[in-house]
């Protein structure tokens, strides 16, 4: 029996009771601190030489990071103690304010622009990375919507085309800008819950069968992207070029083995592999704390898919029960995508993992987040 239709007369019966904090609210809690703590570490681990050479601190980026990390942690308190669920009525909102976001970047002297492509905007004592909160914002809009439109569901015109026509504009503007990856981030979130809120099986095969064409023009239409390809297919073919990410991150498992070399003590960070300290952070944790420690992260974000998985079952309404799977998919995708690209599973590509990679936008969009699931823990009986 499908979720619906186990808790209708449930989400009809019963009224708003929220749940008051107590210890069940502990593991969340403390997974988080673990997380966001350990993180701090690696990165000065894998930054500390860096800054060092291009700034004369080799405590630079780890300030950085740890200031934008009190910033998150005030923002999930916050968070956790409002009514995350009735946010999901500003579903329109939040799209307005993905869109003028995402716009913003566009503007002379707002956007910032990085290595051929402008994905932040500047307010003068801080840059921030608005594809990261879009992220989170749609998840707020699905949950509501799909709950909204729950009878209108079957009906392609009426109930899922009106998704279909806002997931896409968001992924267009993503893509001029060019951010391809937080593009297919978006589409992989909403195509889950599309998935779990009733959108027709149907509805999505056809719509994975006709996207394929428009993604595979999009990798090819860049050079840089069928580079990427290429190498991932190959990447001993230009093992000092495209393929030499690929290979270094290799290399930084293969040295760790299964203890690791000891935390600090990696030679791969040592300006032979590239965004040590970002994107290939994970590769950092396998040569520094060996397989022990990768799998120990795994772990960490196994814990928190089950804890994800748990808080979305609890919940008495639909909307709850939504916005808890959206904010799980939120954590485990990216981090799963991010190990699978430093594993040479799947193209390299600019994708950070939640709390390990540097960057200021991630860390505070996925706090936020995890106050949002603490909130819906603490109140899973609210109905919507």
């Amino acid at each position: 029996m499908a979720w619906g239709e186990r808790k209708s007369k449930s989400v009809q019966t019963r009224g708003s009771l929220p749940r008051p904090a107590g210890l069940s609210n502990l593991p969340l809690f403390f997974l988080a601190v673990l997380l966001s703590g350990l993180g701090l570490l690696v990165i000065y681990s894998a930054s500390a030489i860096l800054g060092s050479q291009k700034f004369g601190d080799g405590l630079y980026y780890v300030k950085k990071q740890a200031v934008f990390l009190g910033a998150g942690w005030l923002l999930y308190f916050v968070v956790a103690q409002i009514s995350v669920i009735r946010l999901c009525k500003l579903r329109l909102s939040f799209i307005i304010v993905s869109l003028l976001l995402l716009l913003s970047v566009f503007i002379p002297g707002w956007g910032v622009s990085a290595g051929g492509a402008t994905r932040w905007i500047s307010l003068g004592f801080v840059q921030f990375q608005p594809a990261e909160f879009v992220r989170l914002m749609i998840i707020f809009y699905l949950a509501g919507t799909l709950a909204f439109r729950r009878d209108r569901l079957n009906s392609f015109n009426k109930g899922f085309l009106p998704l279909l026509v806002v997931t896409s504009i968001l992924m267009f503007i993503l893509i001029l800008q060019p951010d391809f990856g937080s593009a297919m981030g978006i589409f992989m979130i909403s195509l889950a819950l599309w998935f779990v809120g009733g959108v027709p099986v149907a509805f999505l095969a056809g719509l994975l069968v006709l996207s394929m064409p428009a993604i595979v023009f999009l990798i090819y239409q860049a050079s840089y992207r069928a580079l990427r390809l290429a190498s991932f297919l190959d990447p001993w073919k230009d093992p000092q070029g495209s393929g030499f990410q690929v290979i270094q991150s290799f290399t930084a498992f293969y040295q760790g083995g299964w203890a690791g070399v000891g935390l600090g003590n990696g030679q791969q960070k040592l300006f032979y592999l590239p965004e040590a300290h970002t994107d290939f952070i994970f590769s950092v944790i396998g040569e520094e704390l060996g397989i022990v420690g990768a799998v120990l992260v795994v772990g960490l974000f196994v814990s928190l898919l089950i804890m994800g998985s748990r808080i979305a079952r609890a919940q008495a309404s639909l909307p709850g029960y939504l916005l808890a799977t959206g904010l799980t998919v939120f954590f485990v995708l990216p981090a799963l995508l991010n190990m699978m690209v430093t594993l040479g599973l799947l193209p390299t590509k600019g994708l950070p993992l939640p709390f390990f990679s540097y960057g200021g936008s991630s860390l505070v969009a996925a706090l936020i987040a995890l106050g949002s699931l603490q909130s819906l823990h603490r109140r899973r009986d609210e109905a919507w």
